[in-house]
């Protein structure tokens, strides 16, 4: 297998969930082998069980009912945007349900947003007057250079060619807009400890896992630099970690406690987790 980003020759790093991930010794970048093309996959794999609690889809255990979590996380996020642009069109990449176009509009910007999930999307646009809509990158058609700020938050590891990607995403971002993502970092104290455990392997959604260094190099290519890095803690229900911990984690300790705390009523709990494995980055077209 040959590294997406450097071309050289990868190696296997780890297999999991019946698929295995490369490590690319020269650049450092680590990918999932899909083994089947992308759009096919990514129709039937963002379905209702990916964001109910199906633990063969290792990703949320109620997203809905976790909207608390997420939206205090996404604030953080607004926040930096509000350091660089306090108005303006906003465009939110794999939106999911919409919980960042709800936030964003209440900020007073004017956001949209779109995701692949028919599901999410559904469930989604009753609160974002049909401000969100089913899409990929490739697919959506929104007038160039029309937005101030594009934002990807966890999703540039679930895209099957980030680069193009971007390049598209280019194109619809204003000359002096900026681009905001977030991603797991490969070298954080967290994926280090925990490696096949940490949170960020889950093949076969995530199909590429960065570093700092090489995650910048994908910007370049794409035409981008970044302007700022800060890496962020994450608020998360109870519910959700011994979810993440039965099925990406394969703990039997985890679906035990999973099924009592939603029996007894106390998946909602929140706990705070400062791992610092989520580097964010705040990006501009190169000048």
């Amino acid at each position: 297998m040959k590294c997406y980003l450097c071309h050289g020759r990868m190696k296997p790093f780890l297999f999991k969930n019946g698929y295995q991930i490369f490590l690319c010794p020269a650049c450092g970048l680590k990918a999932t082998d899909l083994r089947e093309e992308y759009e096919s996959f990514i129709r039937k794999f963002y379905i209702k069980g990916y964001y109910t609690g199906d633990p063969k889809y290792a990703a949320y255990a109620s997203y809905h009912s976790d909207k608390w979590h997420i939206v205090r996380n996404m604030r953080k996020f607004l926040m930096h945007i509000q350091k660089y642009k306090k108005t303006g069109k906003l465009l939110d990449v794999g939106c999911a349900m919409g919980f960042m176009v709800e936030l964003a509009l209440k900020a007073g910007y004017d956001a949209y947003g779109f995701d692949p999930s028919v599901y999410a999307v559904t469930e989604g646009r009753r609160d974002t007057d049909g401000r969100i809509i089913r899409g990929t990158i490739q697919s959506v058609q929104y007038k160039p250079k029309s937005f101030d700020i594009i934002t990807l938050f966890d999703v540039v590891e679930h895209l099957g060619d980030p680069a193009r990607d971007l390049a598209k995403l280019m194109t619809l971002l204003k000359d002096d807009g900026i681009l905001v993502m977030a991603t797991g970092n490969t070298e954080s104290m967290a994926a280090r400890t925990l490696r096949r455990r940490w949170t960020f392997y889950i093949p076969p959604q995530h199909l590429f896992f960065f570093t700092r260094k090489n995650f910048t190099d994908l910007m370049v290519q794409s035409g981008l630099e970044p302007v700022e890095w800060f890496m962020i803690g994450k608020w998360l229900s109870l519910r959700y970690v011994l979810h993440l911990a039965r099925s990406t984690g394969g703990s039997a300790l985890a679906r035990r406690f999973f099924r009592l705390v939603e029996k007894v009523g106390l998946g909602w709990l929140p706990l705070y987790l400062p791992m610092r494995d989520n580097m964010v980055v705040v990006a501009q077209k190169s000048r």
